[in-house]
């Protein structure tokens, strides 16, 4: 909301110079840059900005142990499960809800996953466990099994990316051309003539010394490619881009 009221894109709330903005909450970790942005957003259009640095305002947006007694004494539950916290904190609930008085049996704190059946006869803590990995929404796509899109992606994002087209007679496994060799995010071609001169002979090397039958397998010779133009450029450079080798048999 204070993002959109720094807009100017907030329908109801706009700021005046003589208004006072308290940032009251501490800046979660990772957030640094994104509230600083949004402070100095604010001064641009308050006098009057108070802030951490400047005096001790911090309220927490968590419930207190009174908060969590107050509870349960005006909801008298049947029974007691923290959630939301890191572990510790839900056995600190537990424990505070016991100490007040609370059954144990009918207190429990679940892990990620676990599955908690409530019936008639009482709660039941299953064995099985549903899955709680990361869910991830990516354009159009919501899935749980995209570790390796992101994986390659944060390849592509510190290191770059490196093609290797090569192209071979399909009966003797010899070279019609030079290796082709494409970079991007990598380094610059034309700054760095002599790397890609070296791993377009290393490539050729590599050709040379395989045995043609080998080159059927256009999978063994794409991981072959990978896994050594991979190594030899992580010991010129230091990086490791990702290695896309593009085999065509003519």
């Amino acid at each position: 909301m204070l993002n959109r009221i720094a807009s100017g894109n907030h329908r109801s709330v706009k700021l005046r110079k003589q208004d006072t903005v308290v940032f009251s909450s501490s800046v979660i970790p990772g957030n640094e840059r994104s509230i600083q942005r949004l402070k100095d957003n604010i001064y641009r259009q308050a006098d009057n900005v108070i802030h951490g640095d400047l005096m001790d305002v911090h309220i927490s947006g968590h419930g207190t142990r009174r908060d969590i007694i107050d509870m349960l004494d005006q909801v008298k539950p049947d029974y007691f499960m923290p959630v939301y916290g890191n572990h510790f904190f839900l056995k600190e609930a537990e424990r505070l809800a016991v100490k007040h008085g609370f059954d144990q049996k009918k207190a429990i704190v679940p892990d990620n996953g676990t599955i908690v059946e409530l019936s008639k006869e009482g709660l039941k803590v299953l064995k099985e466990k549903a899955n709680s990995d990361y869910v991830f929404v990516d354009g159009l796509g919501v899935s749980d099994s995209q570790n390796v899109v992101l994986r390659d992606r944060q390849v592509l994002a510190e290191d770059g990316m490196l093609v290797v087209i090569v192209t071979v007679h399909t009966k003797t496994g010899k070279l019609i051309q030079n290796p082709d060799i494409i970079s991007r995010g990598f380094v610059f071609l034309k700054d760095n003539k002599d790397l890609i001169e070296d791993i377009r002979h290393k490539i050729k090397h590599m050709v040379v010394a395989s045995d043609p039958k080998s080159w059927a397998d256009t999978n063994q010779i794409r991981n072959d490619i990978r896994d050594k133009i991979g190594q030899f450029v992580f010991t010129k450079t230091q990086k490791r881009p990702m290695i896309l080798p593009v085999v065509i048999e003519v």
